[in-house]
C-alpha cells in the first residue's frame, strides 16, 4: 500500500475512532494487568490504579498511528499488521508510563524487561485480556464516535499530510 493510500484509509473518522478505542482498551487492560502482577490483590490493584490515575494522551495515539502508517504502510500485509503494531505501541507506552509513575516499584528494570519481552513477542495480550477487550470495545466505541467528529478527523489528516516526507 502506498503511504498516501494508507493515510487516506487510516485517518478517516471511522478508522481513527476504531484505532483510538482499541489503543485505549489495550492501554487500560494492560495497565490493570501489570498493576495486578505487582500487587497480587484485586482491591489493592483498584486503589493503585486510582492513585496512579494514568490515562492515554490522544496526541500520542495520533502520533502512534502516524508512525505505524509512515513506517509500515509499504509492507504487503500492512492491514494485517496494523492492529498488532497498535497493540504493541499502546502496551509499550503503558509500561513506560507505569514505571515512571510508580515510584515504589521494586526491581523496576528486570520487571520492565520481562514485561517488554512479552509485549514484543505478542504474548502479553492473553486470552483473558482479549475476552475483556471484546466485551468492552462496543461499550467504549460510542464515546470516541462522539469525540472524534468528521471535522476533527479531517484536521488530523491534514496535519499528517503536512508532516509526511515529500
Amino acid at each position: 500500500m502506498k503511504l498516501k493510500q494508507a493515510i487516506d484509509k487510516y485517518f478517516t473518522q471511522e478508522k481513527l475512532v476504531d484505532s483510538i478505542c482499541k489503543y485505549q482498551l489495550y492501554y487500560q487492560l494492560g495497565l490493570g494487568n501489570i498493576v495486578f502482577q505487582t500487587i497480587k490483590d484485586l482491591d489493592e490493584t483498584h486503589k493503585k490504579l486510582e492513585e496512579l490515575n494514568l490515562q492515554i494522551d490522544s496526541n500520542k495515539v495520533f502520533e502512534s498511528i502516524h508512525e505505524i502508517v509512515l513506517h509500515l504502510s509499504s509492507q504487503d500485509d500492512f492491514d494485517d499488521k496494523f492492529d498488532k503494531h497498535l497493540r504493541f505501541t499502546a502496551f509499550a507506552q503503558m509500561l513506560n508510563d507505569f514505571v515512571e509513575a510508580d515510584k515504589g516499584l521494586l526491581n523496576a528494570q528486570p520487571f520492565t524487561d520481562i514485561v517488554y519481552e512479552k509485549i514484543k513477542d505478542d504474548t502479553y495480550f492473553d486470552e483473558k485480556m482479549e475476552e475483556q477487550f471484546n466485551l468492552d470495545f462496543e461499550a467504549i466505541l460510542p464515546v470516541w464516535q462522539e469525540t472524534i467528529t468528521e471535522d476533527i478527523a479531517i484536521e488530523i489528516k491534514d496535519v499528517v499530510l503536512e508532516i509526511i516526507p515529500k
